[in-house]
């Protein structure tokens, strides 16, 4: 008989597992028990509650563990107190699923025989690992083939880390990284030191999306609109990643002032749940980011084009940031990411101009960007520009 138990089959125990779980839920789910301490919960597990407590449907919540590739080996106290939760049995047995059998790694594909493409160390492939360190897969997360992302503008090309590669690879270096795998840092940020992303070179539009970042640099269709960024002791560096959005910032605001800063890479977006971050799920999340990673700028400032001129001192910054709180605004509509930021009317209200839906200019290419430096159309910054200087001589445009 021992042997027959220790030789019982995998999905057999599972199957076990899963009718305990439902007897122990028909007994208690509906009685009442001790105020005992709960019981620790992993951190997955925290997030099906949390999903759960927030309304979100068994569905999203479900897929929410299905994409996390985990599974729990739940006591009967953890289950038990989960019930009492207002977890569902079928989220409590899609947490179980697999009799607590740790997630399979993604396989590795072997190093590519190709030559190293430029700004890879010599004899190395995007797949190589660098040397002492571990193996890492430059394509991990992306599509198994190339795909245009959810809420992507139309006429976006299918994206992978090959295209990335292609398009990034005249325009900077990349950098292998202990955490990140390969990372790209464009050239620009290594011959200004004082360059960031979401800073120069471009300007904000609000779209039917929320507020879009309209770069003018041939690359900026790309590293502005996927992927995160990463600040090491050399410059910042753009994390490959495959979901499409306006722009991936964390927005603050203080008395005068307004300011967004890039999402790091531990800012894990999940389509039609939002983002997850230290363990925690929701929209409005600080991220870990630091005072000196935000661009803050003042108000009137906010639809200059140069905002080197503009730049707060360390210490400014430090106040501005203290005396600040989050205004994401991310939400989803009808499946879509919107970033809605600090709102179209709050931006209209504290600069004094009107702002306008638009419809930002993708070229998807970056040999299709040279002749298009300006784009911009009859609703462009210049007008703005035109009614700040208006404004400054006391003679307001507009009569609001």
């Amino acid at each position: 008989m021992k042997n027959r138990i220790g030789t019982a089959s995998k999905p057999a125990l599972v199957a076990a597992k899963l009718i305990l779980i439902s007897t122990l839920l028909a007994i208690f789910g509906s009685q009442g028990f001790a105020q005992n301490p709960p019981p620790a919960l992993p951190a997955g597990v925290q997030d099906a509650v949390k999903l759960s407590k927030a309304g979100m449907s068994d569905d999203v919540i479900v897929s929410q563990i299905k994409n996390g590739g985990a599974s729990y080996n739940l006591s009967a106290d953890q289950i038990i107190y989960l019930s009492g939760q207002g977890v569902s049995q079928n989220v409590i047995k899609a947490l179980i699923s697999g009799g607590g059998a740790a997630p399979t790694a993604p396989a590795v594909p072997p190093p590519s025989a190709a030559p190293a493409p430029p700004g890879f160390p010599p004899g190395a492939a995007p797949g190589a690992p660098p040397p002492g360190g571990p193996p890492m897969d430059p394509s991990a997360g992306a599509p198994s083939v190339p795909m245009v992302p959810p809420g992507a503008p139309p006429g976006t090309p299918p994206v992978s880390y090959d295209y990335f590669h292609d398009q990034l690879g005249g325009a900077g270096t990349w950098v292998a990284t202990p955490n990140h795998g390969w990372c790209w840092r464009p050239a620009v940020a290594v011959a200004d030191p004082f360059w960031r992303p979401y800073f120069d070179a471009g300007h904000w539009v609000y779209t039917d999306a929320g507020w879009c970042w309209q770069s003018d640099y041939p690359w900026g269709d790309i590293v502005f609109h996927y992927g995160r960024w990463h600040r090491d002791s050399v410059g910042w560096l753009w994390v490959p990643g495959y979901d499409w959005a306006p722009a991936w910032v964390c927005w603050r605001q203080s008395e005068g002032y307004c300011g967004w800063a890039p999402l790091p890479p531990a800012a894990v977006f999940r389509a039609g749940v939002g983002f997850a971050y230290g363990g925690r799920v929701g929209v409005d999340l600080d991220f870990g980011l630091a005072p000196f990673d935000f661009t803050f700028v003042a108000y009137d400032h906010f639809w200059d084009r140069n905002l080197h001129a503009f730049l707060l001192p360390r210490d400014r910054v430090d106040f501005v940031f203290g005396h600040s709180f989050i205004a994401n605004g991310y939400r989803f509509d009808h499946g879509r990411f919107i970033v809605e930021g600090l709102g179209r009317d709050h931006i209209e209200r504290f600069t004094h101009h009107e702002v306008r839906i638009e419809a930002p200019v993708f070229r998807f290419g970056i040999g299709a960007r040279d002749d298009h430096r300006g784009f911009r159309d009859d609703h462009s910054r210049d007008d703005h520009r035109d009614d700040r200087r208006d404004d400054r001589r006391g003679g307001d445009r507009r009569d609001r």
